[in-house]
């Protein structure tokens, strides 16, 4: 079955967890679709319960909370990092989400039911594997984010970023990085000067 051009990256990121037969490449993409995001878009919102596992082809999208009338950013999604997009606790328990998942790059995402992602691993060893390689790879992700939040300062924790997310300095408002850090606008220029004059 020829593969739509939008899914060959889903595959391919699979493929290099698990490898892939014909049969379960054609089980996967029977069920997936492409949806188009522009800037601003929600892609899940607060209280809306999470159905749906996503893929990043393109764009960049930040999933974020509010807390006492103030933005906190968790983390991002895009195409060097990230690639899976969901409200992961709403998913899995099917509770109301408590995140909210917001476009801020247009772009694209696969989407497939998570009811048809589960069923996909009662009929596919390759995709068992790989939910579980996945969960334990979002586990360490979540671990690494308290350790950041908790051990290191606000200068470290901008140096982690520029790390992680070496793309997204001069795609994103500076304001969801600061966000993202747990520091007001202002304090994230002064230790973009600090870091700089290092």
């Amino acid at each position: 079955m020829k593969q739509p051009e939008e899914y060959q990256k889903l595959i391919a990121f699979i493929s290099n967890w698990v490898p892939l037969s014909e049969t379960d490449i054609n089980l996967l993409q029977s069920e997936l679709s492409v949806e188009k995001y522009d800037k601003g878009d929600l892609i899940l919102k607060q209280e809306q319960i999470c159905t749906s596992l996503k893929f990043v082809i393109s764009g960049v999208y930040r999933v974020y909370q509010i807390k006492d009338g103030k933005e906190i950013t968790s983390y991002f999604n895009y195409d060097s990092r990230n690639l899976l997009v969901a409200s992961f606790a709403s998913l899995l328990k099917g509770h109301p989400s408590k995140e909210i998942i917001e476009c801020i790059v247009p772009g694209r995402l696969i989407s497939v039911k998570y009811s048809y992602w589960k069923w996909l691993y009662t009929q596919s060893e390759a995709f068992n594997t790989f939910g579980r390689l996945m969960a334990e790879f979002n586990y360490l992700l979540a671990i690494e984010r308290i350790e950041s939040l908790q051990h290191q300062n606000a200068s470290n924790r901008y140096e982690s970023f520029i790390k992680l997310y070496p793309d997204l300095l001069n795609r994103i408002p500076h304001h969801y990085i600061a966000s993202y850090l747990g520091v007001t606008p202002e304090s994230l220029s002064r230790i973009r000067k600090t870091v700089v004059n290092k």
